[in-house]
């Protein structure tokens, strides 16, 4: 009787580890979007850009990145300083479908780079146009810099604040910060 007593409360507290291992380990998805991803506007059709990247915050690195525009497609380069290829997205902007060639280790949420580039570059009316429910965004000059800054409810979740070439983009909810440099559009 003993030994089935000390069985059951050995039982009971294996369940009760793994239960709390489960909900340690369970990390549910938080629906982060604030807009849905976009069409390439008509003005930037056939352009590109090779700009300077340099993330702070969860990730300290930088790249050459060069992007180009299609009708449909948005395709991005990642070059290393050196000229090393670091990473190869295509973004079809009308299926969403995405293909994404990675090298040396480096692995980039290729969605994350679309979206990053369309809060920051993508005309403020076609944003709106596209806000998810229950966001907003707006754009002001602050502190005589254009600054766009998207809202979820009342909560500041990002902000973009552009200064001659250079742009930088500060995620709250996901705590980095993106600088970008334009080099050149061609």
């Amino acid at each position: 009787m003993l030994f089935n007593k000390s069985i059951k409360a050995a039982f009971i507290i294996i369940f009760i580890v793994f239960l709390n291992a489960c909900q340690i380990t369970h990390k549910p998805k938080v629906d982060t979007a604030l807009f849905e991803l976009m069409p390439i506007p008509n003005e930037m059709v056939g352009k590109g850009w090779l700009e300077k990247f340099q993330f702070s915050g969860v990730v300290e690195q930088s790249m050459l990145v060069s992007t180009e525009f299609s009708e449909k497609m948005i395709k991005v380069a990642a070059l290393s300083f050196e000229g090393v290829p670091l990473s190869q997205l295509q973004f079809n902007t009308l299926t969403e479908q995405l293909t994404t060639t990675n090298s040396l280790g480096v692995d980039l949420d290729g969605k994350k780079i679309i979206y990053d580039m369309q809060s920051a570059f993508w005309p403020l009316a076609l944003l709106k146009q596209h806000m998810c429910k229950n966001c907003q965004i707006t754009q002001a000059a602050i502190a005589g810099q254009l600054t766009r800054r998207f809202y979820r409810g009342d909560t500041l979740i990002r902000e973009v604040i552009y200064n001659a070439s250079q742009t930088q983009l500060v995620d709250n909810e996901q705590n980095y910060r993106l600088t970008i440099e334009r080099l050149e559009e061609y």
